[in-house]
């Protein structure tokens, strides 16, 4: 048994280099194919512009962390405050480019061993935290193509929107029944006994409305980081932004292998911008909001770090577990 799951941690790390690797080679040869253009482009950097989306990638990070703080805090008797809630999130996810996508859950299952939270619900709010923004996703993505590019007649576009705020109500009313059907796939992958829960219509609507902030917020700062490189867009392009950062989250989100859908993303993000910008901006521009997001990732992850050991969040969680 240990050596077949060595077997697949190694098998993990080599798919998830050779994501990386492929990617990474595309995007150096459509670097190299253009380079003429990208060489001669005039990238007028504007710091204030690019601090300004460095705001926005903060802020929706900071309010993913509360949407998981209200999740988990439904089942807590004892709540979390929103600094605890920062340095259990925030300090998982630096785990996060380690390939497997496990082991953010797993620091977060032993951050959270005192609190009275199984690890099979916490793995479950994590899923439910998870549908809820690929739902939210799809519905904005598709009422955008649908509603501003009008890729489709009105009478269709209608119908297909009507469908998918269907399948969300769906979702919002029934998600025990509708998880449960996910859940010997993950069963098998945590190697647990998940049954389903019941979660709240008035926290699921909640959380919904929060991760189209994030999704918006995550928009403005690829604008203005557009700008601050001296990319320009009208304001407008803001929507084709938000859609953009829908799509190739939820990609890199759901390719496993991938380390923080690293690659994967900025991937999808190249063939959705190519779409409507020049080459120069469809190339650039993902790179530099990884580049954003790291920075945003690795800043919350030592802030995090830092209160968890200033307010002994570390040893109080692990001298309760001992005394238990």
């Amino acid at each position: 048994m240990k050596r077949k799951g060595t077997f697949q941690k190694i098998l993990q790390y080599i798919l998830a280099l050779i994501v990386v690797v492929v990617v990474g080679y595309f995007f150096y040869d459509e670097f190299r194919k253009n380079w003429d253009a990208i060489s001669t482009y005039d990238f007028d950097v504007n710091l204030y512009d690019v601090l300004i989306s460095f705001v926005f990638m903060a802020f929706s990070s900071l309010l993913v962390t509360y949407i998981w703080q209200i999740c988990v805090n439904d089942y807590l008797l004892k709540k979390l405050n929103f600094s605890e809630s920062f340095v259990i999130l925030n300090t998982s996810a630096l785990l996060k480019y380690i390939p497997g996508k496990i082991w953010s859950y797993t620091a977060q299952i032993a951050l959270m061993s005192s609190r009275g939270i199984s690890k099979a619900l916490l793995i479950y709010i994590n899923l439910i935290c998870f549908i809820c923004f690929a739902i939210v996703s799809a519905i904005y993505t598709f009422s955008y193509y649908f509603f501003f590019l009008k890729v489709t007649p009105f009478g269709i576009s209608i119908l297909l929107f009507a469908m998918f705020i269907i399948l969300d109500f769906t979702f919002i009313k029934w998600n025990a029944a509708v998880i449960n059907r996910l859940i010997n796939l993950i069963n098998k992958l945590f190697k647990r006994e998940i049954g389903p829960i019941k979660i709240k219509i008035s926290l699921l609507v909640r959380v919904q409305l929060l991760y189209l902030v994030c999704l918006l917020s995550e928009g403005m700062c690829m604008y203005f980081l557009a700008r601050g490189m001296g990319v320009s867009f009208s304001f407008s392009n803001i929507m084709a932004f938000t859609a953009i950062i829908s799509v190739s989250s939820v990609i890199g989100y759901m390719v496993f292998i991938s380390p923080g859908g690293l690659g994967v993303r900025e991937g999808a993000m190249f063939v959705m911008l190519k779409q409507f910008s020049n080459i120069e901006a469809a190339l650039i521009l993902p790179i530099a909001t990884r580049l954003v997001l790291i920075i945003i990732d690795v800043l919350l992850g030592v802030i995090g770090i830092w209160l968890g050991v200033k307010y002994r969040y570390f040893p109080m969680r692990a001298k309760r577990g001992k005394k238990q």
